[in-house]
């Protein structure tokens, strides 16, 4: 009986010391460390009832951001200019705190009302994500409107191209993210230009040329893009816009009969990139607050003689699993396409991308607040569409966190500037990246 005793004594003794050991530990932790740990450790709140959201559908009406007047691209002279609006809101679900919705439309085009994405970022291990991450929309963006210009270029030139596929590897990095001064990046965009086709070689290089020339968003990357960043706190405008609960039943969004996005039954890995980063490190907080990841995008024809812009873009996340999401473009000045346009995936992802950060600096910053959301608008511009000279711009991104909270304004001002700061895709504009692009031609590599 006395040993019995002394066996629960040494038991009890070492589980307090283990206690003890546990809590001066915790609380040595940095409190950003500690902040992230419940946030990642604590499942969301639970509702009685949902919202069902296709992963990818139409909006119900046109976008009416609060902070600002969504303004429409002149056309001077030919030229095929665009505006394109974005506005995120969260979504709740128990299951994923990083889920959230962003619209986009395209302003200017009589009775367009755009679409509504819905992203997410938090799926467990085993189990398939509500929809892609927001950064592989911006990827699909990126390889879609390259793909796009290729199609315009051959057509300025009067060739017809035999196959085309635009494959996209983007390479984003955080540095010390916890810290005052962490930041995310971009620091490479590589792309591969897949063409058959009998024409002359150096036909095939002008065209490329010319499609470098107008890819936008590309452009957007390669050069340092203007961003005027603004943040609201407590506007009086929330009925709209806001935090509801929801869910997505399925993978697979169909529009008017038309199938706009599922998972691939097998994992496809593109033809020629090779990713470089290993997935395979030890999680702990200094990986991941120096997290390395690539997010890759395939775009090919839909081959759909109605609509030559229609394309299939297979794209990866950060879990194991592809989706398969369509683009299109606009063929009149009131056509209606049959899915987002490429420019729209890019826009609508640089939102949501800043978005994923407002939610996790919120965290780790352990900020009070009702809710946020993110309003965005990116200016296009397009010069000398029907020839060889035809260029493509992305003049300024205007950019707004709002927010309703009681915090003080330096604490708000310390989330949003953190927020901007940590955004891959935001600092992929602001800067310029390193842009690598290879042409193969028929299977061959070209110089």
């Amino acid at each position: 009986m006395k040993k019995s005793k002394k066996v629960v004594l040494v038991i009890a003794g070492i589980i307090g010391v283990i206690a003890i050991a546990s809590g001066i530990y915790w609380f040595s932790m940095p409190s950003e460390e500690r902040n992230m740990v419940l946030f990642m450790m604590e499942k969301g709140e639970t509702y009685n009832n949902y919202k069902e959201y296709q992963v990818i559908d139409r909006n119900d009406k046109a976008l009416a951001p609060t902070s600002f007047k969504p303004g429409v691209a002149k056309t001077i002279d030919g030229a095929v200019n665009r505006n394109i609006v974005a506005i995120t809101e969260m979504v709740k679900n128990e299951n994923s705190k990083m889920l959230k919705k962003g619209m986009m439309q395209s302003t200017g085009i009589d009775d367009y009302t755009g679409w509504h994405l819905i992203a997410d970022e938090g799926a467990a291990e085993g189990s398939n994500p509500f929809g892609p991450s927001p950064l592989s929309y911006y990827t699909s963006g990126l390889a879609a409107n390259l793909h796009t210009q290729i199609l315009r270029a051959a057509g300025v030139k009067g060739v017809t191209l035999d196959n085309i596929k635009v494959e996209v590897l983007n390479k984003f990095r955080w540095h010390n993210m916890m810290s005052t001064d962490g930041a995310g990046f971009l620091d490479k965009t590589t792309t591969n230009i897949i063409i058959e086709s009998s024409e002359p070689e150096e036909v095939i290089q002008e065209i490329k040329e010319m499609a470098l020339s107008s890819w936008a968003a590309g452009e957007a990357l390669r050069n340092e893009t203007v961003i005027e960043p603004a943040l609201g706190i407590n506007g009086a405008n929330w009925e709209n816009y806001h935090a509801t609960q929801g869910t997505t039943l399925s993978e697979e969004s169909i529009v008017n009969g038309f199938k706009l996005s599922f998972i691939t039954h097998v994992p496809k890995k593109p033809e020629h990139l090779k990713p470089v980063v290993k997935d395979d490190e030890v999680l702990g907080f200094d990986n991941m607050a120096n997290m390395e990841f690539e997010i890759f995008a395939i775009a090919e024809s839909a081959e759909n003689q109605k609509r030559p812009f229609l394309k299939k873009i297979t794209v990866s996340t950060p879990t194991p699993e592809t989706w398969a999401i369509y683009s299109d473009e606009f063929m009149g000045d009131n056509d209606n396409p049959l899915a987002p346009t490429s420019l729209e995936y890019f826009t609508a992802g640089t939102a949501l991308c800043l978005t994923s950060q407002t939610t996790l600096v919120s965290a780790m910053m352990g900020l009070e607040f009702t809710d946020y959301r993110v309003e965005d608008q990116i200016d296009y511009r397009q010069e000398a569409t029907d020839s060889v000279k035809m260029v493509s711009y992305t003049d300024t991104v205007h950019s707004h966190v709002l927010i309703q909270s009681n915090e003080s304004q330096e604490r708000l001002e310390q989330f949003y500037n953190k927020s901007l700061a940590l955004c891959f895709a935001g600092e992929g504009l602001k800067n310029a990246t390193e842009m690598n692009t290879t042409l193969y031609l028929n299977g061959k590599k070209m110089k």
